[in-house]
C-alpha cells in the first residue's frame, strides 16, 4: 500500500484465509509477520476461518502443514491473551509476545463445530487447562457457527465417508456480512457485533464427556471421542510441551442435539434436522471409533410422530413442530431479520435462506409422502 509502483493502490489490507491458510494466518501474526522492515503493520485486519487453535508448523524441519491431526497443528500458545503454560511454565500469547505485540491487526475468528472437536479451539477462549474463560482483547472478536461443519456438504445430503450423512449446513453467507463489519471496523470505527461463541460460566461449554447429546437411533454418541496432544512449538522451551495431552471442550446441546448458544443461523435457530460439527467413520472404510476428519453429520427429524415413534426417535416430528410450510418458512424469514438488523447476515441475502429453506422443507416431506406410499 505504501509503493507508489504498486499495481494496485490499497489503504486497508485485509487477510482471509479458510482452514490451513486459517492456521496459517494464526502462525504469521504469532511469529511477528504482521510488522514489516520498516516496522509497520502490515495488514488492518485478518480473518482466520476454520482454523481452530492451530497453526501450519511450516517454518521448521520435518513439518507436515498438510496434516489433518490435532497433535501436529495444535500448540501453544493457544489464546491472543497472554497466558502461563501449566506444562512448559512459557507465558505467551499468539498477540502477546514480544514479535507480534507491537502491530496488532483486528481479528475475527470464525470457525464451525468441528474445530471444537478436532481443532481444539475452546483452548483460544479458556486457560490452557480449560478450567476458566478467557475474554478477547479489544481487537478480536469470536464467531462460532452453531451447528456448522468444516466442510460443508452437498444438498441434498448424502453420506460419503461418514457414518451420517454428510453436514450440508452453509454458513457462506454470514461471512459476507462479516466482512462488511469488519470493513466497517477498520474504516469508520464502527464496532463490529458482538462475539458470539459457547462459555464454561454458563454451560454452553462442556467437556465432551458432558455432551447431552441425545440417544438417536443407528447414531454414535460424540461422548466417546478422545481429545488428542499437543503439537510442537519450536519457540518454546521443551518444544512447547509436545505431546501433553488436551483437554476436549465443546458446545453444549440442546435436546435436538444442536448448540444452544453462539451464533445459530437459521438453519439451526429453526431446525429440520440435527447438524454436528463431527461424523465417526463409515463401516465401509474401517476404523469407525474415530471421526473421519473434518466432516460434520446430518440427521434429518422424522416427518410424521407416527414415523418418529416407528423409529424410536425422541427428536420432535416435523409435524409437532410447526403447523405448515407457510409457517416454518415465516419462522425462517423471522429468524433472518432478526440477525440482520444484528449485523450477522446481509439483507439481500435472506430471500436465498428463505429459499433454500422451503427447498429443504420439500425434500423431508416429500420423502415422507414417497415412504408412505411405497408402504401401501
Amino acid at each position: 500500500r505504501t509503493a507508489p509502483d504498486a499495481t494496485v493502490s490499497a489503504k486497508y489490507p485485509f487477510a482471509y484465509g479458510s482452514s490451513q491458510t486459517g492456521r496459517w494466518l494464526r502462525d504469521f501474526v504469532y511469529e511477528g509477520f504482521n510488522t514489516d522492515e520498516r516496522n509497520r503493520r502490515v495488514f488492518d485486519a485478518v480473518m482466520p476461518h476454520l482454523g481452530g487453535a492451530a497453526g501450519v508448523l511450516l517454518n521448521q524441519r520435518w513439518s507436515t502443514p498438510t496434516s489433518l491431526l490435532m497433535e501436529t497443528a495444535t500448540h501453544f500458545p493457544f489464546s491472543v491473551a497472554k497466558q502461563r503454560d501449566p506444562v512448559t511454565g512459557a507465558e505467551e500469547g499468539l498477540l502477546e509476545n514480544p514479535r507480534a505485540s507491537e502491530n496488532q491487526p483486528r481479528i475475527f475468528y470464525t470457525y464451525s463445530d468441528t474445530e471444537y472437536w478436532e481443532r481444539g479451539v475452546a483452548l483460544s477462549h479458556t486457560t490452557p487447562d480449560g478450567s476458566k474463560d478467557v475474554a478477547p482483547p479489544a481487537n478480536v472478536r469470536f464467531y462460532h457457527f452453531a451447528g456448522a461443519p468444516h466442510n460443508i456438504g452437498r444438498f441434498p445430503p448424502a453420506a460419503t465417508n461418514g457414518a451420517l450423512a454428510d453436514n450440508p449446513y452453509d454458513l457462506k453467507l454470514s461471512l459476507r456480512a462479516l466482512l462488511v463489519a469488519m470493513e466497517k471496523w477498520v474504516r469508520d470505527g464502527t464496532a463490529p457485533p458482538p462475539s458470539r461463541y459457547p462459555r464454561l460460566q454458563d454451560g454452553t461449554l462442556v467437556r465432551a464427556t458432558d455432551i447431552a447429546f441425545p440417544n438417536l437411533p443407528g447414531v454414535t454418541s460424540p461422548r466417546t471421542a478422545f481429545a488428542g496432544v499437543r503439537g510442537p512449538n519450536r519457540l518454546l522451551a521443551r518444544d512447547g510441551g509436545a505431546g501433553a495431552p488436551l483437554p476436549l471442550f465443546v458446545p453444549q446441546v440442546d435436546r435436538d442435539g444442536n448448540p444452544l448458544a453462539s451464533l445459530r443461523l437459521p438453519e439451526v435457530a429453526v431446525p429440520l434436522a440435527t447438524y454436528t460439527g463431527w461424523n465417526f467413520r463409515s463401516n465401509t472404510i474401517g476404523g469407525t471409533e474415530q471421526f473421519f476428519p473434518l466432516l460434520g453429520g446430518y440427521v434429518p427429524f422424522a416427518s410424521t410422530k407416527p414415523e418418529r415413534e416407528r423409529n424410536g426417535d425422541p427428536r420432535l416430528s416435523i409435524e409437532e413442530r410447526y403447523k405448515s410450510r407457510d409457517q416454518y418458512v415465516g419462522l425462517v424469514q423471522e429468524s433472518a431479520g432478526r440477525l440482520v438488523k444484528e449485523g450477522y447476515l446481509l439483507a439481500e441475502d435472506v430471500a436465498a435462506i428463505v429459499s433454500h429453506a422451503g427447498e429443504h422443507w420439500d425434500l423431508l416431506t416429500r420423502r415422507a409422502t414417497t415412504t408412505s406410499a411405497s408402504a401401501r
